[in-house]
């Protein structure tokens, strides 16, 4: 639905308030994926989901897998893989968005810094961060809430803003990638992501050690996409 990913909980306590997907086609209004029909759903235990969203020009796979820590470690761990296909006989100019906001600990006095491939959100020692393992994103944007989320739904052929920082307060955080989508089997346009978040105090620095287990994961999990 439009609400997207609305509900993390570590250790109990919810720390999501939405992250959710938009798309465009060329020039245009962006639109959420939840907006294509949901043509398949398919789940491996209670911790890995495939959900595909398709329409006659393009299919695009969400696939998420968690990771929880053990009870009482304060962390969990998501990976994230997009597969966008195109059915067309020609290059799509296709335009992907990820909104992100994230509530550590309840609303407001979070600092989130953002680049292309990363993101980074802190209360504290709580955490939130994000490595892109591929390809990096074309822009990236942080701000206050709901200054991206309107420009989302609201803008024409948006191109997010490369603001690094927002906060504290109630921040939010986006990425946009830009690509043509050629056509054929081995023409999928692929996106690699890793989430960890922590409420309790993790090693510094905790932004390269995120990279460093999202490009392991990102590693075996393609190993396993591929068998």
């Amino acid at each position: 639905t439009a609400a997207g990913m609305d509900y993390w909980a570590v250790d109990g306590q919810n720390q999501l308030v939405k992250q959710w997907f938009w798309y465009r086609i060329g020039s245009g209004l962006a639109s959420p994926i939840n907006t294509l029909p949901l043509s398949s759903v398919v789940t491996t235990g209670g911790n890995d989901v495939i959900a595909t969203y398709a329409n006659a020009t393009f299919s695009l796979s969400v696939h998420y897998l968690l990771t929880g820590g053990s009870g009482g470690s304060g962390t969990a761990d998501i990976q994230e893989s997009i597969s966008i296909h195109n059915f067309t006989g020609s290059p799509l100019d296709f335009h992907f968005y990820q909104y992100s906001d994230f509530d550590l600990l309840g609303t407001g006095g979070d600092s989130v810094t953002v680049g292309n491939d990363f993101a980074v959100q802190t209360k504290g020692p709580t955490q939130i961060a994000e490595a892109v393992n591929s390809p990096s994103a074309s822009f990236h944007e942080g701000a206050l809430f709901n200054s991206t989320l309107n420009r989302l739904n609201t803008v024409l052929d948006l191109q997010l803003n490369n603001s690094d920082n927002a906060g504290p307060g109630n921040v939010t955080w986006a990425l946009q990638w830009d690509a043509t989508i050629g056509t054929g089997v081995n023409s999928d346009f692929d996106i690699f992501k890793d989430k960890l978040l922590s409420i309790t105090p993790i090693p510094e620095p905790s932004a390269l050690a995120l990279i460093a287990l999202g490009l392991g994961g990102f590693g075996v999990w393609k190993r396993r996409q591929k068998v």
